[in-house]
């Protein structure tokens, strides 16, 4: 393969896409957009993509060269393309995208189970298919014949759909919001980790932090009230929320009590995460503080895995706090696992699989690696996999054994970078689903978050969401904090109007 691939447009600009068509199967390749087609150097690897329109028809073709030898070809047309909804725009950036996308996928003899797919939210497109009348049969043509989605990843994604509908209600979503609180600190950092978080802070930096959370917090919630809006679920999240002490926990959960009885929220999580954090102590004070759904993270049930990735706590220290959650009464309880960790097999993730489900916990979210940019694992790659044929047989074994013993998919997302160009699916069994994934992920409802680098999405209509993405540095956080407030308040506002 070369090492540099230079694009040419005619006809349209659309160098993001082309640069994401090009990363699904090549995140190694260097990228370089040129002029125009006339500039054609006849060196090396180079595709020519063109937009043409003739009486109203749009076609969108692709040619890919080594030197001056033509290796593939593509063209789609418009009247060949059924989308979910109309838009002049997006159809001429399908077209493009498909005709690169084919002649990729010959050059690299790879078939992506989501085709030309990169965006995070692939349940999204049969959403709003179904809101511009689509029928089934329509949508299941739009995901297989325009964005090459394979067959069994569209039943996948029907089987998720068949779930997240039950929640699924215009009036109802419009009302509610749904909080998260980031606590952006960890014991240590994994490898493959790339959030905004402070490892073995003391005790003193955690508790400033925690004051202007505090604050946050309590802003954020009487002008959610002042909106009239509704309370729908709680997200305490990381870093890993359970580094802090009990004193530290109850002071979080003080502010909300002060206005919601969490007894009567659909759902309280909290993150515990990292087995090594835990203890019966801060077990009891959230089950006493109205949580009711923890994770507990393994990543892996492999010991030599745990070492290389910076975990400090071995399969033994999962399975007794797991236990011990159990035993303090936690009757909703998530597990992590990553497919695609450094010197991992299928038969790795198979024994990983075992272990999880012979505890039985209620939901098992089963993450593909991404290369995230600021990961230790990602700066110590000499070369990033896709791995397609691994990533596939270790999603096989997963799903096979999960849905075996009736756990069904209800949630899913993708990232930039990942693994096989795959997917993140949570998985459930029966009516023990997290609200709070599958609101966030289909945006569904207002999230309205609180702490250092943390999201909010506040749903401004139906088909509208605007974004306040809090600062990543303590410093700036601590002295810009009114500013995001401000915003929040003002989003608000026009949701109101």
């Amino acid at each position: 393969m070369m090492n540099t691939l230079k694009f040419y447009f005619s006809g349209h600009n659309y160098e993001y896409e082309a640069r994401n068509a090009l990363r699904v199967f090549d995140l190694n390749i260097g990228c370089e957009v040129k002029e125009t087609y006339e500039t054609r150097t006849c060196v090396g690897l180079e595709l020519v993509s063109s937009l043409n329109e003739r009486e109203g028809i749009y076609s969108g073709s692709a040619c890919l060269y080594s030197g001056s030898a033509l290796l593939y070809e593509s063209e789609f047309k418009s009247n060949e393309i059924l989308m979910e909804s109309d838009g002049e725009k997006k159809l001429k950036k399908t077209l493009v995208v498909k005709s690169i996308h084919d002649v990729l996928k010959r050059y690299y003899g790879a078939v992506p189970d989501y085709g030309i797919l990169t965006g995070v939210r692939v349940v999204k497109i049969m959403i709003i298919a179904r809101k511009h009348s689509r029928t089934d049969d329509e949508i299941t043509k739009i995901l297989r014949d325009t964005y090459e989605v394979t067959d069994d990843k569209i039943k996948l994604l029907w089987d998720i759909l068949s779930i997240e509908e039950k929640y699924m209600d215009s009036d109802e979503n419009n009302k509610n919001y749904n909080l998260y609180i980031g606590i952006p600190f960890c014991p240590s950092r994994c490898s493959y980790c790339s959030f905004t978080s402070y490892v073995n802070s003391k005790n003193d930096k955690i508790n400033e932090y925690i004051e202007l959370l505090i604050y946050e917090t309590e802003e954020t919630i009487k002008m959610a009230i002042e909106s009239n809006l509704k309370l729908n679920s709680l997200y305490i999240g990381g870093g890993t929320p359970s580094v802090l002490n009990e004193e530290q926990i109850n002071k979080i959960f003080d502010v909300i009590k002060k206005y919601y009885d969490l007894q009567e929220i659909k759902e309280v999580t909290f993150e515990a995460g990292r087995p090594d954090t835990l203890t019966e102590e801060k077990l009891i004070c959230l089950k006493n503080n109205g949580v009711g759904r923890i994770s507990i993270n393994p990543q892996t049930m492999n010991e030599n895995t745990l070492q290389k990735i910076g975990r400090r706590h071995s399969i033994q220290d999962i399975v007794n706090k797991y236990e011990l959650a159990r035993k303090t009464g936690f009757e909703c309880i998530n597990m992590d696992v990553i497919l695609g960790l450094p010197g991992e097999d299928e038969k790795d993730v198979e024994n990983t699989i075992e272990e999880i489900l012979r505890l039985r916990p209620e939901n098992i979210t089963v993450h593909s690696l991404a290369y995230k940019k600021k990961s230790e694992l990602t700066r110590e790659s000499e070369e990033y996999n896709k791995d397609y044929d691994i990533i596939k047989k270790m999603h096989e074994v997963v799903n096979q054994r999960c849905q075996a013993e009736g756990y069904k998919p209800y949630y899913m997302y993708r990232q930039k970078n990942i693994k096989g160009n795959s997917e993140n699916t949570g998985f459930t069994l029966v009516g023990r689903e997290s609200i709070y994934n599958m609101v966030i992920i289909e945006e569904l409802e207002t999230i309205l978050a609180c702490g250092l680098g943390a999201s909010s999405k506040i749903k401004i209509s139906d088909d509208r969401h605007e974004p306040v993405r809090n600062f990543k540095s303590l410093e700036e956080y601590k002295s810009r904090i009114g500013e995001i407030i401000d915003k929040k308040r003002e989003l608000l506002k026009m949701k109101e109007e």
